[in-house]
């Protein structure tokens, strides 16, 4: 997709734009801009795969200039990576409110722009097949809207967790129901050791996972303009399009919501501890085939040295026998010393034949632990 993938980008700073131009035009289409003004006669030309703006510019800023690219239809699926000295969280929070994906903090490192562009580039390849995903979800939104009240959406949505079987189902069953709802979001999912946010503009998307990271670590429930967030151990839900017109609406959304992602949070514990259960029964499992793997090389040695054994014993009592010529023996003690032999040869292949019984019980052992598991 790099050779088609063009790249607008708007800075007042000649240095940045032709660093930035240095960086990515061997790859990408660059067309640089040195304000907002200076670009919109282009828009009406050509339209970029992505914008990357500075955040303070002479005239119209990048945050107001996002916004007004997030409002217009033509323009709104065009992923915007601002470009900033700013690095706060509140300075992120503001580029995601603008609508933003992503953010770079100046001075930038090469490489670090140029993943941030391959980023903007998966974007832009999964981005189609979400909005007929989206555009699916909509329309058996608008079904399912007209044939139950809010409190039936979420006892609908209650229903179906219970067979849901990872965090990715959980998590799109969040935004499902957000959009049932008429809402819009992201669901941010934490557990095993793994964080994932999705929304429906994508997976992981930089600057979205970014805000979820700092509003996950507030109070369990909080609005902040029109937005609301829902916070549990596991997982984190955002609005961003409270229906503040209507109070009681939002009352009963704020009811409904947070019943589901507490149901929500419930259900990826089970799927945490089934994670846990799994990983232990592949622990147990692998070394089950270590010990039978040791038992059968023991065995086999075993046998191995059973038969020298013997063979030893042969060659011990032949010797022996022979020696019985050099050593002037009478038939009486040649037969003591033949009797004296084997009655010791027996009693040590005895003791050498007890090691079967610890095979016998190691090999129970085994068995045992194999039924213990699933």
């Amino acid at each position: 997709m790099s050779d088609f993938f063009r790249v607008f980008v708007v800075d007042d700073d000649a240095a940045t734009l032709e660093m930035i131009r240095t960086v990515l035009e061997s790859e990408y289409g660059v067309e640089t801009f040195d304000s907002v003004e200076a670009c919109l006669p282009r828009l009406e030309q050509n339209k970029p795969d992505l914008f990357l703006l500075d955040v303070s510019l002479p005239g119209m800023d990048g945050y107001t200039f996002c916004r007004q690219i997030k409002d217009d239809f033509a323009l709104n699926r065009i992923p915007v990576t601002f470009v900033s000295s700013h690095e706060s969280s509140e300075a992120r929070l503001k580029g995601y409110e603008a609508g933003g994906e992503d953010f770079v903090v100046k001075p930038f490192n090469p490489e670090e722009l140029r993943r941030k562009v391959r980023v903007a580039e998966q974007i832009a390849r999964s981005r189609k097949n979400l909005e007929e995903q989206i555009e699916s979800a909509e329309y058996l939104s608008t079904l399912a809207l007209a044939g139950m009240d809010e409190g039936g959406i979420a006892l609908q949505f209650m229903s179906e967790l219970i067979a849901w079987e990872s965090e990715q189902e959980v998590a799109e069953g969040l935004l499902r129901l957000m959009q049932r709802y008429r809402l819009d979001g992201a669901v941010q999912t934490r557990i095993g050791g793994n964080k994932m946010t999705r929304s429906a503009a994508g997976i992981n998307l930089p600057l979205e996972s970014s805000v979820l990271d700092h509003v996950s670590k507030m109070d369990r429930i909080f609005e902040f303009k029109n937005r609301a967030v829902h916070n549990f151990e596991r997982v984190s839900l955002m609005v961003n399009n409270l229906p503040l017109n209507d109070p009681d609406y939002c009352g009963r959304l704020r009811d409904n919501l947070s019943i589901a992602v507490q149901g929500a949070d419930s259900r990826l514990r089970a799927i945490e501890i089934e994670m846990a259960n799994r990983r232990s029964q592949e622990v147990v499992l692998n070394a089950m085939a270590s010990i039978r793997d040791s038992i059968t090389d023991l065995q086999h040695s075993h046998e191995q040295d059973k038969n020298l054994r013997s063979l030893l014993i042969f060659d011990f009592e032949k010797g022996l026998m022979d020696s019985f010529v050099h050593l002037g023996l009478t038939e009486k003690q040649e037969a003591f010393l033949m009797d004296f032999v084997n009655n010791f040869m027996q009693r040590l292949v005895s003791q050498f034949d007890r090691s079967q019984e610890t095979f016998g019980a190691l090999n129970g052992l085994s068995e045992q632990l194999r039924q213990l598991l699933p």
